[in-house]
C-alpha cells in the first residue's frame, strides 16, 4: 500500500517501535487508516532484550508468536545475585504461571522489533522507514493534525491526520518540544549494551535466565546476563552517572582515548561473575550506550494527541519492563480511541480518562518497585532467605506477588501490588520480611529446563546487516 499525502489519515504514527506497531497493527484491524514514520530502517540495533511473560498474549493476537519461537531464546525466569556471585535467588515464572506464557523470550530487539514493524505492514499499515517527522502542528482550528517529514532523500512533505500517536520512544518528539519532558534524578544512570560470542553459559545463562548481578559496593550499578542466541550473550551495563564521570576522568588523566570501552571491559573484569561469563568471550561489535536516561513527560494525552511507550516515561530497566510497559499500554490505548470514536462524547471521555489513569498506575508501581530495588535498607533480591526454619511460615502468597511483579502483572493489579510495595518499605514491617520462607515458590531446584526447551526452536541465526 502505498503513502498518499493527499489522504486525510485516521492516524499518525511516530516511530514503529514496539508501541507503534502494536497500535498499529490494532488499529488497522478496526477498519481504520494508519500512516506510520520511523526515521531508522529496519533491522536497527536498540536495548532492552529481555521480555515479560504478560507479553505473550499479545504475541498470539497480533500473530507473530510462531515467527518468535523459531528466532528467539525463551526465558524461564529471571535470577538476582550479588557481585561476587555468592548469594543468589531465581525467580521462575512457572510457580505462578500455568500456561505456555511461562517460558517468556529473550530476543535481539533489531530482529524483534523488525517482525513487529513487518506484521503492522502485513495487516495494512502505511510504514515509511528513512522518514524523520520534523514538526507536528495539532493546534489547527479543525484538529486536523499536519506532520512535516523529510525522508533519507531530503524531499520534505506534509502528511494530515486526525489524530497523531507519538511511539518515538527515546526522541520523546512531542514531551520534547511541549516542555512537558522531565527527568528522574535520582535515577540518573547511564547503560551500555553487547553482544559477547563465545561466552560460557553460567549463572543460569544454560537454562534461559537473566541474571541480573549488583556492582560492588559504592559503584551503584548492575549487569544483565542473558542468552540472545546459541552462541550470543547480551551484557548490559547500567551505572550511576556520577560514578561514569568518575571514571572517565581517571581514564582520560591515564592517556586512554576509548574511555568508554575501556570503563566497560574494566567493569566486567571487576566483576567475578561478568568476569567468569565472558572470560574466553569476544564482542561482536561495539557496545551500545544509552544516555537519556529516565524521564516522563507531564503531559499524556489531549483531544488529538497521545504518548504512549517510552515517549510518556522511561524508566530503569532492571525489571525488564520496557517492551511490555510499550506494547501493553498501545493495546490499551488503541482500544479506549475506538470506543472514543465509535461512542457518545462522555462515554469516550471516560473511556480514555479510565485507560491512561490505568495506564499511569502501571507505570507509577513499575517506578516504585525499582525504587525500592536500589534502596539499600530495603528488599535485597539476591538475599532472599528460604530457611525452612524461619518463623514466618505463610508468607508464601507474598512472594507469588513479586513473582507475578517480575512476570508484568502491572496494569490490572496496580493498587494491590502499590500497597504490598508500601507494606515492604515500612521500616516497622520490614524485619519480617528478611528472612521470609518462601517455599516450594523460590526454590530454583524444583524447575529444569532443558537445553532443547530454552535453545532448540531456533531455526533462524540472525545477522547484522546494520552493524
Amino acid at each position: 500500500m502505498q503513502a498518499d499525502n493527499s489522504k486525510l489519515y485516521d492516524f499518525i504514527i511516530i516511530g514503529a517501535g514496539p508501541a507503534g506497531s502494536t497500535a498499529a497493527t490494532k488499529l488497522v484491524r478496526k477498519g481504520y487508516s494508519v500512516l506510520v514514520f520511523e526515521r531508522a530502517k529496519f533491522p536497527r540495533q536498540h536495548e532492552g532484550e529481555s521480555l515479560l511473560p504478560f507479553c505473550y498474549p499479545m504475541f498470539e493476537e497480533l500473530g507473530v508468536l510462531d515467527e518468535m519461537k523459531k528466532r528467539f531464546v525463551r526465558k524461564p525466569g529471571a535470577k538476582f545475585t550479588n557481585y561476587d556471585g555468592k548469594s543468589s535467588s531465581t525467580w521462575f515464572f512457572k510457580a505462578v504461571i500455568h500456561d505456555d506464557s511461562h517460558l517468556s523470550f529473550n530476543v535481539e530487539r533489531a530482529y524483534f522489533d523488525d517482525i513487529l514493524m513487518r506484521n503492522a505492514r502485513k495487516n495494512g499499515a502505511v510504514i515509511l522507514e528513512e522518514t524523520k517527522v520534523e514538526a507536528v502542528n495539532k493546534d489547527n482550528p479543525d484538529k486536523i493534525v499536519e506532520v512535516t517529514t523529510v525522508d533519507n532523500m531530503g524531499d520534505k512533505q506534509t502528511w494530515r491526520a486526525r489524530f497523531v500517536i507519538d511511539a518515538s520512544g527515546q526522541e520523546t518528539f512531542l514531551a520534547k518540544r511541549a516542555g512537558s519532558k522531565n527527568a528522574y534524578k535520582e535515577l540518573d544512570r547511564i547503560a551500555w549494551l553487547g553482544h559477547w560470542k563465545g561466552a560460557h553459559y553460567l549463572h543460569g545463562a544454560e537454562q534461559g535466565l537473566i541474571d541480573i548481578v549488583c556492582m560492588a559496593e559504592g559503584k551503584k550499578g548492575w549487569f544483565a546476563i542473558q542468552p540472545v542466541g546459541k552462541d550470543l550473550v547480551s551484557l548490559t551495563m547500567i551505572v550511576e552517572r556520577q560514578y561514569m564521570k568518575d571514571q572517565k576522568k581517571l581514564l582520560t588523566d591515564a592517556g586512554i582515548e576509548d574511555w568508554q570501552q575501556a570503563f566497560y571491559l574494566k567493569e566486567i573484569e571487576e566483576c567475578p561473575v561478568t568476569r567468569e561469563v565472558l572470560s574466553d568471550a569476544k564482542l561482536r561489535d561495539r557496545f551500545v550506550m544509552v544516555s537519556d536516561y529516565s524521564y516522563f513527560s507531564d503531559v499524556m494525552y489531549g483531544d488529538n494527541f497521545a504518548l504512549i511507550g517510552d515517549s510518556y516515561k522511561f524508566l530503569d530497566p532492571i525489571f525488564s519492563t520496557g517492551v511490555y510497559l510499550a506494547m501493553k499500554s498501545a493495546d490499551l490505548f488503541s482500544e479506549a480511541i475506538h470506543v472514543k470514536l465509535t461512542s457518545d462524547k462522555e462515554t469516550g471521555d471516560k473511556k480514555i480518562a479510565e485507560t491512561f489513569k490505568t495506564i499511569r498506575g502501571g507505570y507509577d508501581l513499575v517506578e516504585k518497585f525499582i525504587n525500592i530495588y536500589y534502596d539499600p535498607a530495603s528488599l535485597n533480591l539476591a538475599e532472599v532467605s528460604s530457611c525452612a526454619e524461619s518463623q514466618y511460615i505463610g508468607f508464601e502468597n507474598a512472594f507469588a506477588l513479586i513473582h507475578f511483579l517480575l512476570a508484568g502483572d502491572f496494569f490490572t493489579n496496580y493498587e494491590r501490588y502499590a500497597h504490598f510495595l508500601d507494606m515492604i518499605k515500612d521500616p516497622l514491617k520490614f524485619d519480617q520480611w528478611q528472612n521470609l520462607i518462601t517455599g516450594d515458590i523460590a526454590h530454583a531446584d524444583k524447575f529444569h529446563f532443558s537445553h532443547e526447551e530454552i535453545f532448540g526452536e531456533i531455526e533462524i541465526e540472525n545477522a547484522y546487516p546494520y552493524a
